[in-house]
């Protein structure tokens, strides 16, 4: 059965589409069909989506607010998944997406800055409520840490979300070298060094996705086949 997220922030550069490509790059390895939107108006992961030459992955660019549930409805029940790439802004194609997603995952790194961005997302998603007929489920994911034990500020952060009761992955995704590489080849760790670290960090962050997804309501607006 299809699955539908969003991944949002309302600011830029915190690392939406590395962590969309992270996830579908282990998705594909567990033969699981992807469709991708690309809301940005930089179309990076619609670049890359065409580096990795891969016919299980299908993207879809020039994504906007007039027409992304559209897309969703129409073509999202013909992949296992669809994983829509939102601009690092708030914006009407966010609050769409979010119309027709069963899931939203807010990417975001460490800084005070990022993380009261991150709040801000997660409240955007809860007040959609007034508005949207089916309110995602969301929770914030922490990327491009240090492989090292807990930092102090990574508890700094983790206390900041909690204290504004907001769920939080428990998987981070680490910043390494293979994570980098994944924008320049296409190909994600497990697929260009399997059993490294870069790989076993990706598996445990798609297996949490996946898990987040199990226990997300679908959403009634989006048909899809069970």
């Amino acid at each position: 059965m299809t699955r539908i997220s969003s991944f949002a922030s309302t600011k830029g550069g915190v690392g939406k589409t590395s962590l969309v490509m992270a996830l579908t790059t282990e998705l594909r390895r567990r033969e699981k069909s992807v469709l991708l939107l690309d809301c940005d108006p930089n179309r990076h992961l619609a670049e890359w989506a065409r580096r990795r030459r891969d016919a299980g992955v299908t993207v879809v660019e020039e994504v906007t607010e007039a027409n992304v549930r559209q897309i969703v409805q129409e073509r999202a029940g013909r992949h296992d998944h669809t994983l829509i790439d939102l601009a690092g802004f708030g914006n009407l194609t966010m609050l769409y997406a979010f119309s027709v997603s069963d899931g939203v995952m807010i990417p975001t790194q460490q800084s005070f800055m990022d993380i009261k961005e991150a709040v801000r997302t997660f409240k955007v998603v809860a007040d959609s409520i007034g508005v949207l007929k089916h309110t995602p489920v969301s929770s914030v994911v922490i990327v491009r840490t240090q492989a090292a034990i807990e930092s102090r500020v990574d508890r700094h952060a983790r206390e900041l979300l909690a204290e504004h009761g907001v769920p939080t992955f428990r998987t981070e995704l680490i910043e390494r070298s293979l994570i980098k590489e994944m924008s320049y080849t296409g190909q994600g760790p497990g697929e260009v060094n399997p059993a490294s670290n870069a790989d076993h960090n990706v598996r445990a962050m798609t297996d949490e996705f996946l898990d987040f997804l199990d226990a997300a309501p679908c959403n009634p607006l989006v048909a899809r086949a069970a």
